[in-house]
């Protein structure tokens, strides 16, 4: 770092010298020329009398306006010290450099009524850039570093998904865990991605332990590279990250923990500004499926109801059922019965626009702007998709179908249930007919009536059979008593 610092200085250096020297060449005539020299010196004395004292705030703006604030960052005094030997020598250094600027500054000023002047500022700072800069290998890095700061605010504009992707695809990881702190002081796995596929709020159904706290880095290097590092904002630490890389033939690992480190405390705060996100993704995903979950799609359904109660949209519900579910749970154990729902979830994710988990192995659908047909040929299409996947667990295949019954919303309706209760009487059909089938709720209403009626008048002739009984038991028991 020293080695570098001492290059930056002597650079520096050079360019000042460079300036000086390309001044004095730059002769005028007569009167002009001492009135220029005689303006500049002015403009010299002016500036020393007011950095007497330290250098004005308008100076350091000015500074870090016209050569950038990374400059000053490089020439901070924990930084420089060493290299200038104290910090007179460092508020000298900014001295000089504000009356190089003040100096340019007045000098560009009056050039401005000289095309000659104004083209021989171009030119010579056109020759400073590329005889000065453009071939030094530590200002190369330097603007690289320029351009990771860059990067580093650009991100934190970003949404928190593609900021956390830009990150993972930065370090080259191939997996990112975040731990954060709960109201308890537990640590609890608030995320867990490889930049596409977002869980949030992970279970850890291998390890019941809790995870340990790490409040210093840690690397671990086996087959594949496991970094832990604290996430720190303001001295506080909120939890900590690991982070997974795949060990390629040219890794450097010193390198890739410099980028750990550099874009860590970034991290930090990008994650605890979407903290309330990760925690209301606790309240609002199945543990399980990592799909929405009942509340969820109240919540939903609310704002989009009264949405469709505009006129504008069209909007359909369909809930879907695993078949025979129940029975695999009880053959095969609850193990491969979650390996099936996971994957039925990820099928349903991936299949309709809005998916959610209703409950056990019920998943609920929600089709807004679609024309019924799309809807249809949707639904028909994932049960489709589901019936030809494989469900291979543990070598065994388990043959894997849903029913689903389907129902669009009416204006008429007061209520989000009123059309879900219309999809589950569908879906109450598909399975009466055999299952492995979707049923669009207005093919069948009217059987359902009929069926609804026909078990209304039954419970009737039920109710008075033992209305009779009743009464002849009341008759026996009387009889016994006389």
């Amino acid at each position: 770092m020293k080695r570098t610092l001492d290059n930056a200085r002597a650079i520096v250096q050079e360019i000042l010298e460079d300036i000086e020297k390309r001044s004095n060449a730059a002769r005028l005539d007569g009167a002009a020329f001492d009135d220029f020299q005689a303006r500049l010196r002015r403009v010299e004395d002016d500036v020393s009398l007011e950095c007497l004292r330290g250098i004005p705030r308008k100076y350091m703006t000015m500074i870090r306006d016209k050569i950038g604030a990374e400059i000053i960052a490089a020439v901070e005094p924990g930084k420089l010290g060493a290299v200038f030997g104290s910090r007179d020598r460092i508020r000298q250094a900014y001295q000089k450099i504000t009356i190089l600027l003040e100096k340019y500054n007045h000098a560009l000023k009056i050039a401005q009524d000289s095309l000659t002047e104004i083209d021989r500022l171009k030119f010579v700072q056109k020759e400073m850039a590329e005889s000065q800069i453009a071939n030094l290998q530590e200002l190369e890095l330097f603007e690289q570093s320029m351009r990771h700061i860059q990067w580093l605010v650009d991100i934190q504009l970003e949404p928190f998904e593609k900021a956390m992707s830009r990150i993972i695809n930065f370090l080259n990881a191939r997996h990112f865990e975040v731990y954060l702190f709960d109201d308890d002081k537990f640590l609890t796995t608030n995320l867990n991605t490889d930049g596409k596929i977002f869980i949030y709020n992970k279970q850890q159904e291998e390890s019941p332990e809790l995870p340990h706290a790490v409040d210093a880095p840690t690397f671990q290097e086996v087959q594949e590279t496991i970094y832990e590092v604290p996430l720190t904002v303001e001295g506080r630490q909120i939890g900590h990250c690991r982070i997974l890389c795949t060990k390629t033939p040219d890794f450097d690992r010193d390198i890739w923990i410099k980028k750990v480190d550099f874009v860590t405390p970034v991290a930090a705060r990008i994650i605890e500004a979407n903290q309330n996100r990760l925690l209301a993704a606790k309240v609002y995903t199945d543990d399980l499926t990592q799909l929405y979950n009942k509340r969820k799609l109240n919540e939903q359904m609310g704002r989009l109801f009264k949405q469709f109660k505009t006129g504008q949209k069209k909007l359909f519900v369909a809930m879907i059922d695993i078949d025979k579910f129940k029975s695999l749970n009880d053959t095969y154990g609850h193990p491969v019965g979650d390996q099936v729902l996971k994957k039925v979830a990820q099928l349903i994710r991936d299949g309709v626009p809005y998916a959610y988990r209703y409950g056990g192995e019920e998943f609920c659908a929600v089709f807004y702007g679609y024309e019924k047909q799309v809807v249809l040929d949707t639904m028909e299409n994932l049960r489709r998709k589901i019936e030809t996947t494989s469900f291979a667990i543990d070598g065994l295949e388990h043959p894997i179908t849903v029913s689903s019954g389907i129902a669009e919303f009416e204006v008429s309706m007061h209520a989000v249930m009123d059309a879900i209760d219309r999809a589950d009487k569908a879906l109450y059909v598909s399975k009466e007919d055999g299952r492995n089938r979707c049923t669009y709720y207005d093919d069948i209403k009217d059987r359902y009536l009929a069926d609804a009626n026909r078990l209304r008048h039954r419970n009737l002739m039920l109710e008075e059979e033992v209305e009779l009984l009743r009464q002849e038991l009341s008759g026996i028991k009387g009889g016994k008593s006389r």
